[in-house]
This record gives structure tokens, C-alpha cells and sequence, in this order.
């Protein structure tokens, strides 16, 4: 497939190359993506960078644009005798939510933008079929939020956060119906939503970047083992399929970088051609597989690439374990909200927790080499069936 192939990549040296931070959409990223971009060229592959424009710290900013148009929106049905500003207001607020959370290239932020960029290689035949494997190489800003004592109880904290918007949609519909009680209702709201506002504020003020050694570190080596040996050994991958490596930038801002190759790619791909397998957070744990994405739009795993996970677990020799999804979404779902088959492999304990996740203690020294050591093999067995496997009928 490619000529003058160097030797198999060391997982760890390059996993040791990528410790540092790499936040989405700052000068550290792109200069991760030159470094992604070159080693790939050293490989032998025809690469691409693929420049987007970017939000970032959504996992902060955006619930901040959320409560601050209910504030705004309590403000006025508060203040005046009128309700419908108010209406509009929560609706614009709850529809940005909507849409960042559907996988869908839809934004509706009004925060500003940067610059990233995608890293994928070339298509060099014609081929039946397409697995892309996919791995985010941008790091997320951590926040006390992610405080080893805290992070158990960030599900609960996020849906009683969400839970006071839809406090104050309801006072509005209780004014809008010249309830009585309205008033208390809207006061309440608008307590509860200036409290999650301080917080996630706070949390954007007070974070900083992580070294993002396992998030996401260790899924951007092990796509680059495989891209190494794919270059050496294309003879021992299935003939009807091409293996390609795309290499996203912001995904820690919502999926940015998938969002924008499916925008400018998506439409020239078959999803009855092309697959996905998206690789994060693979350094602590047990293997762990997605049966499905999604938050509020709740998206299946591609059918095919979910049988081969399951009986794989089965002849594993190691444990490996199924989750039916997270409470963030990884860069699988937007191809499946696209109708592509798709599946994210993390790593994981038994309680469902990531190693060092978002915290200051996800660098390289807290990876676990053996875990990598047993997924370079795994992969290459699970890839390879990905790529010999029919679509359904």
C-alpha cells in the first residue's frame, strides 16, 4: 500500500511524545496536529490537514449560555407582566442544548471562534468498504468538578443543574396561565440557575488544561500503531476493505472536529461502505465498549461492529465489559446520528470510572503499559474482522 514503511512504532514513545497539553482549538494543539501530520507522512501515507473553526470549554461555557438565558428569560416574566420573551428566551436556550447534544453539525453558541484542525490520511485504491479508526488528540480543561472525591457524583450534579431550567419553563407556563403561585416558582428558578451559573463559572475560571496522557493520549498511540502496521503489513488486512486513520481536533468542545469532517466529507461516504471505530481514554482499566451514544437521542452502535466486540469479550483472555452509553458523548456518535456504523472502545473499572479523568493526574506516568501492550493485539484482531465483515442486509 505504501512504499519504504518504517519499523513498528513504540506505542509508549509515542504516547510520551503527546503527555502535554493539547487544548482544543490553542497554538499547543496545532502544533500535536504537525507532529500527527508527519509521523503519518513518515509512514508512507498521503495526509490531509483539514482546518475548522472552533468553540471551546463547551463542557463550561455552554451550560453558562443555557442559565444565563433563563436568568434573563426569570429577569422579564419577574419584572413585567409579559411571558412570551420569556418563552423564547428558555426556547433558544433549551434548542442549543438540543442541538449539541444530537451529534448533528448544528451550533448554536454564540461563543467565540479558533482555529483547529483535523488530521486523517489519504484513500490510495478503490476499495468495497471503509473502516476509519478515529482517536481526538485535543485535551479537555479540568476543573474541581473532576476532583477525584467529586467525580462520582457529576451525573447528579449535571441533571439537577439541567432540572433548573426546566424549574423556570415552568414558572414561565405558570405565569403565561396567571397561576398564583408563579411568582414563587420564577424566584426559585431563577436562585437555582444563578447558583449552576456560578458554578460552571467558577469551574471555566479555575481549569486548566490537562496533560491528557490517557484522554486522549492513548487512543492517538494506538491508532498510530495500527496505522504503522497497516503501512508494513497491508498484505495481512482483508483486500476488499481500506484502513484509514483520521486524527479529530476539538472534540473536548463538542465533537468539533468529527462535526466538521462528516460536513465536508460525509456526504461524498456510503454509510452502507463506511464504519467507524473511535478509540479514547484507553490507558486504566478494563476494555470497554459503547452499545450505544447519546444523551437525549439515544444512538445503537453499528450492528456488526457490536457482534464482533461481544464475541471478541468472549476469547479475550482479559476482561472486557460493555456499557450501554456515557453522559458525554465521544466521537462516535455524530456518524451514527448520520446513519454510519460506529463504536467507541474506552477503558474503564467495574464502577464505570476513567482514569484520571479531566484531572491533573492524567499524565504518562499513570498509564498502565501493560493494558496498551494487550490492546495493540486486540485491536488488530477486531479491526481486521471490522474490515472482513458484510454489511447487514
Amino acid at each position: 500500500m505504501v512504499a519504504d514503511s518504517p519499523d513498528s512504532v513504540d506505542l509508549l514513545r509515542e504516547l510520551s511524545h503527546l503527555a502535554a497539553h493539547r487544548g482544543m482549538g490553542t497554538a499547543n494543539e496545532r502544533i500535536a496536529a504537525e507532529w500527527l501530520a508527519a509521523r503519518l507522512r513518515g509512514m508512507g501515507y498521503r495526509v490531509a490537514t483539514e482546518p475548522f473553526r472552533t468553540t471551546r470549554d463547551n463542557l463550561y461555557l455552554l451550560p453558562v449560555q443555557l442559565f444565563v438565558c433563563a436568568m434573563a428569560a426569570l429577569s422579564i416574566a419577574l419584572a413585567t407582566s409579559l411571558w412570551w420573551p420569556s418563552a423564547i428566551l428558555l426556547a433558544y436556550g433549551i434548542a442549543m442544548l438540543v442541538a449539541e447534544t444530537s451529534g448533528r453539525a448544528i451550533d448554536l453558541t454564540a461563543m467565540p471562534r479558533f482555529a483547529s484542525q483535523n488530521v486523517l490520511t489519504q484513500p490510495v485504491r478503490q476499495a468495497a468498504r471503509t473502516v476509519f479508526i478515529t482517536a481526538h488528540y485535543d485535551t479537555q480543561r479540568g476543573s474541581f468538578l473532576f476532583h477525584p472525591k467529586f467525580v462520582d457524583h457529576l451525573p447528579l450534579f449535571f441533571n439537577a443543574c439541567y432540572a433548573s431550567v426546566f424549574v423556570a419553563l415552568a414558572g414561565v407556563a405558570m405565569k403565561a396561565a396567571r397561576f398564583a403561585a408563579a411568582g414563587y416558582v420564577l424566584w426559585t428558578a431563577l436562585i437555582l440557575c444563578a447558583c449552576a451559573c456560578a458554578v460552571y463559572l467558577a469551574a471555566e475560571i479555575g481549569g486548566r488544561y490537562t496533560p491528557g496522557a490517557n484522554d486522549n493520549g492513548t487512543g492517538v498511540a494506538l491508532a498510530l500503531w495500527l496505522a504503522s502496521e497497516y503501512a508494513r503489513r497491508p498484505g495481512e488486512f482483508p483486500p476488499e476493505c481500506e484502513l484509514r486513520f483520521l486524527f479529530t481536533g476539538s472534540e473536548e468542545a463538542g465533537c468539533r472536529g468529527m462535526k466538521a469532517f462528516l460536513e465536508s466529507e460525509g456526504r461524498q461516504l456510503d454509510p452502507r461502505r463506511v464504519r467507524f471505530v473511535n478509540l479514547d481514554n484507553l490507558g486504566t482499566g478494563m476494555l470497554t465498549y459503547l452499545s450505544g451514544e447519546g444523551m437525549l437521542f439515544y444512538r445503537r452502535a453499528g450492528a456488526p461492529l457490536l457482534s464482533i466486540a461481544r464475541a471478541m469479550r468472549e476469547t479475550a483472555g482479559r476482561s472486557i465489559q460493555e456499557q450501554a452509553n456515557l453522559l458525554l458523548p465521544t466521537d462516535a456518535l455524530p456518524p451514527s446520528a448520520r446513519g454510519f456504523e460506529a463504536i467507541s472502545f474506552l477503558g474503564k473499572d467495574a464502577a464505570g470510572r476513567m482514569g484520571n479523568y479531566h484531572w491533573r493526574t492524567d499524565t504518562f506516568g499513570n498509564v498502565d503499559a501493560a493494558f496498551l501492550r494487550f490492546q495493540q493485539q486486540f485491536f488488530e484482531k477486531f479491526v481486521k474482522r471490522a474490515m472482513a465483515a458484510e454489511p447487514p442486509s
